[in-house]
């Protein structure tokens, strides 16, 4: 038997993916925000889009940047990805209340984060805005792995190298095991 989901949570039914930690900086000003709308979209080029509430912050430094990082939190980063979710960079300096480390990126002025087991590197080449959200279209320019943890997908071997999921709301997870077929 089936239940029905309500429209509101509706998203929640694909949204599994790992939430990422979107950094973006703009004239000396850095924040990091949590978001979990993220999706591949080409593979050639590789493109990536990341769905953002235009009211956030993060946003207008994209918008005014046109490039953003996406970095891949691990299971151990749980409390500080809830913390850059749940605060605005217009009111706090995230990356130092969180005691997240930025990390010189190559390819574009956004920070990395450190402790996260990814990063991609972003430049923007689309922006669309649809709803109350924009979706921004970025091509990956530079891409990073925690070494042991990434060979062509997610290893999943150890529990601290295992990327973080939003399942939605407070609820989050991580995948069991990496399994081919």
């Amino acid at each position: 038997m089936k239940v029905e989901v309500p429209l509101s949570r509706a998203t929640r039914l694909i949204n599994p993916g790992p939430v990422v930690l979107v950094t973006a900086k703009y004239k000396g000003t850095v924040n990091v925000m949590t978001a979990a709308w993220t999706t591949p979209i080409s593979h050639d080029p590789p493109l990536v889009g990341v769905a953002i509430y235009q009211g956030n912050f993060t946003h207008d430094l994209i918008i005014k940047s046109e490039q953003f990082a996406l970095n891949v939190p691990g299971r151990g980063l749980a409390e500080k990805v809830k913390l850059c979710g749940t605060r605005s960079g217009r009111d706090v300096d995230k990356f130092k209340e969180a005691k997240l480390t930025p990390w010189a990126a190559q390819e574009v002025d956004a920070p990395l984060i450190e402790e996260c087991l990814g990063h991609l590197e972003c430049a923007v080449v689309e922006a669309y805005s649809l709803g109350d959200h924009t979706l921004f279209v970025g091509q990956v320019v530079a891409a990073w792995a925690e070494e042991g943890a990434f060979e062509e997908t997610w290893l999943l071997e150890d529990e601290e190298a295992k990327p973080l999921h939003h399942l939605g709301g407070n609820y989050y997870g991580v995948l069991e095991k990496r399994i081919k077929v």
